[in-house]
């Protein structure tokens, strides 16, 4: 699953946005995929490369904003662009889909440079943290981190 290729394990030690230092174990299964599927408010864009899925990201409708998440680009075909415009493409959809008036997320407070990356294009730290749900997401390394939400007006 591209998802688990870009977040974890030994594949996703080769690029550089994956969890594989923070974490181990599964990132997200079947079960969790086949429930944001089925919801209304819930979209997953995906990237294609020579007809082979090499990016996904979720887009959901949280209230009147968008949210982010789940982004993921296979670990050999980052760095090449993709990502930006699979981010350009999810923020198109959830303006589309729900007239979202910004883009939120959250993202491992201890991730400067995707947090960084993030801010290049135009998303802001709120100052909201919110726990790391370590009790559904075991398999952590160490225990010193915690969510940190980011913005962007759409």
């Amino acid at each position: 699953m591209l998802i688990e290729k870009a977040y974890r394990g030994p594949a996703a030690a080769t690029g550089w946005t994956n969890e594989a230092h923070l974490l181990t174990g599964p990132r997200t299964g079947e079960d969790e995929i086949a429930g944001l599927i089925a919801d209304p408010e819930s979209r997953f864009v995906l990237a294609e490369q020579n007809g082979e899925l090499v990016g996904c990201a979720l887009v959901q409708k949280d209230g009147e904003d968008g949210y982010f998440g789940m982004f993921s680009v296979d670990p050999a075909a980052q760095a090449q662009g993709l990502g930006k415009k699979l981010l350009a493409a999810c923020e198109k959809a959830a303006r589309a889909e729900w007239n979202s008036r910004a883009m939120g997320m959250v993202v491992i407070n201890l991730r400067s440079e995707l947090i960084a990356w993030y801010e290049r294009r135009g998303y802001t730290l709120t100052g909201n943290r919110e726990p790391f749900p370590f009790d559904e997401a075991p398999g952590a390394l160490r225990r010193d981190f915690d969510l940190v939400e980011l913005k962007k007006p759409l």
